[in-house]
């Protein structure tokens, strides 16, 4: 084998190593609320297990490598019980995971993609784990979400003194009579993307809401 052939295979190897490097997916995750019992949890797939971690409510938590596309989340107790089952698409690099109440007291995921182009700072993503319609508006963008489905918005920023108006109701009855849950003011932030949640207070039995914001680092200058 010659020294330029050498040369060119290592260099294949060093860009193919690099390449899969990159295609290597992180997940965040933000849990509406976390199953009565469970303190840490972990990430599992064919035999190969995250670090144990707890997942946040009120904050998006750092990047974590999972061991596969698909995996399992456990509890990070002796048990090990199982929590839920997570698919992130194959697209994409980045991914938050939303993680919601079960039925059989675990999980269920909403993936989103982090690096989707069309998601940017800026944008709202709403899900509405209720089972009531829930209305509303942000800034000049208005928006209705049926139950179990989530929706992305981007506010139109034609709001004085750098601040959207923000409203949120839910309907209750047949007629499209609405209870407005809240009617605020969020300040504009072109660097921060918001996560909002409905859910059944489960101390007021009613549809509440939880927002929480993730800051999107400005692009770095070429």
């Amino acid at each position: 084998m010659t020294r330029s052939l050498a040369l060119l295979i290592a260099l294949a190897l060093a860009l193919a190593l690099a390449s899969a490097s990159a295609s290597e997916p992180t997940v965040r995750f933000l849990a509406e609320r976390v199953p009565q019992g469970v303190d840490q949890v972990v990430m599992l797939a064919a035999e190969k297990t995250s670090e144990a971690f707890k997942p946040p409510t009120k904050h998006l938590s750092a990047e974590i490598i999972p061991p596969a596309r698909a995996f399992e989340l456990r509890a990070a107790a002796a048990d090990g019980r199982l929590l839920g089952h997570i698919a992130l698409p194959e697209v994409g690099d980045r991914f938050i995971v939303l993680l919601l109440p079960a039925p059989e007291a675990g999980f269920r995921g909403v993936v989103l993609r982090s690096d989707e182009p069309g998601f940017r700072p800026g944008d709202c993503y709403l899900y509405n784990d209720s089972k009531q319609r829930v209305v509303g508006f942000i800034g000049d963008k208005r928006f209705q979400i049926k139950p179990g489905e989530g929706s992305a918005i981007r506010p139109v920023e034609k709001i004085s003194k750098g601040f959207h108006d923000v409203g949120f109701g839910v309907d209750v009855g047949d007629d499209g009579q609405t209870r407005a849950l809240s009617m605020t003011r969020w300040p504009i932030d072109a660097q921060v993307r918001s996560y909002v949640f409905f859910f059944l207070n489960e101390r007021t039995k009613r549809v509440d809401y939880r927002a929480v914001d993730e800051f999107i680092p400005p692009a770095k200058p070429e």
